[in-house]
């Protein structure tokens, strides 16, 4: 069973939980924007509703959920889809420079004007509307449920955008003109497939660095990530000063980072009955990244553990 989406769904849910939602308003600040707390509660029934379908969670589940949305963020979409003017304001000095700082590295040598194009092209488009001003579709802020950082959430939409558009231009390259008048409009999707097709591709690729990452910086990793350690707790054990501890944890990230963009650039030549696997280009690998930090599950107890047994067995 669903969790109830209806509008008597959204009165039980506000009535079961308004003590949280009023602390949740506030945290947010969604008074700066005028949004009042009835319409931030309807967001936040949303991001449930669209998180949680075909699993209700109990209350304390539920409020964890809520608890570790990017509040602020979702305030701002909020907003935003009420035509604030103020909220479109902030929009654009804070996210314009992150929209275009993220078609540079999608579109790479296609230049700036190209960049510049594929951002600006987004912003009609989180309302629903098409260039000319017409309502077009549902508005992209609708889908904006506040997991992931709203900056996240653009540069992911971002690079799906960019690689529609390619395949779009490939499709229509490979059709005989002739077909262009009875070509069909393409409709909405109703699942995001890239998500299925590029996670998996992210697991592979995370596990064969970790795999390769030395003992000394696998311990680091799971006394931090595992064990959750502060830097202060690790550098007594280690005998260092806690910023070696930093930089070496940043080291380490960078160096995990590099490897996975490696890996997943090369791609797999066909071994042992497996399908060769082509490598992903600057855009699909933001889009990996993206999916990673929103609902993504990665067992890295799990994996540490296999390399290092794996190794003792080597040895």
């Amino acid at each position: 069973m669903a969790l109830d989406i209806s509008t008597a769904g959204l009165a039980d849910f506000l009535a079961a939980h308004a003590s949280l939602l009023a602390r949740l308003h506030a945290e947010a600040g969604a008074g700066r924007w005028g949004v009042s707390c009835h319409e931030l509660a309807q967001a936040l029934h949303r991001s449930a509703a669209q998180r949680f379908a075909g699993q209700p969670p109990s209350g304390d589940a539920l409020a964890a959920y809520l608890e570790k949305l990017h509040l602020p963020d979702l305030a701002l979409a909020c907003a935003l889809r009420q035509g604030s003017a103020a909220a479109w304001e902030e929009f654009v000095a804070s996210y314009r420079p992150v929209l275009y700082s993220a078609a540079r590295a999608v579109v790479g040598s296609a230049g700036e004007a190209r960049a510049r194009e594929l951002a600006d092209s987004l912003y009609a488009e989180l309302y629903g509307l098409d260039r000319a001003g017409g309502q077009r579709h549902r508005p992209l802020l609708d889908y904006f449920h506040g997991r992931s950082k709203l900056a996240t959430w653009l540069r992911a939409v971002l690079a799906q955008r960019h690689v529609d558009s390619l395949r779009a231009a490939h499709h229509t390259e490979s059709l005989d003109e002739s077909l262009a008048p009875i070509r069909p409009a393409a409709s909405a999707p109703t699942a995001d497939p890239d998500r299925a097709r590029l996670l998996p591709r992210l697991r592979q690729a995370v596990s064969g660095a970790l795999a390769a990452v030395p003992p000394a910086d696998r311990l680091l990793l799971s006394l931090y990530y595992l064990q959750e350690l502060t830097l202060a707790q690790m550098a007594r054990l280690q005998g260092v000063h806690e910023a070696t501890i930093s930089r070496q944890l940043d080291r380490i990230r960078r160096e995990l980072r590099q490897t996975v963009e490696q890996a997943l650039a090369a791609g797999r030549a066909s071994e042992n009955g497996q399908a060769a696997q082509p490598g992903l280009t600057a855009a699909e690998m933001q889009l990996c990244f993206a999916y990673a930090l929103e609902d993504w599950s990665f067992d890295l107890g799990g994996t540490l553990s296999g390399a290092a047994r794996a190794e003792r067995e080597e040895t």
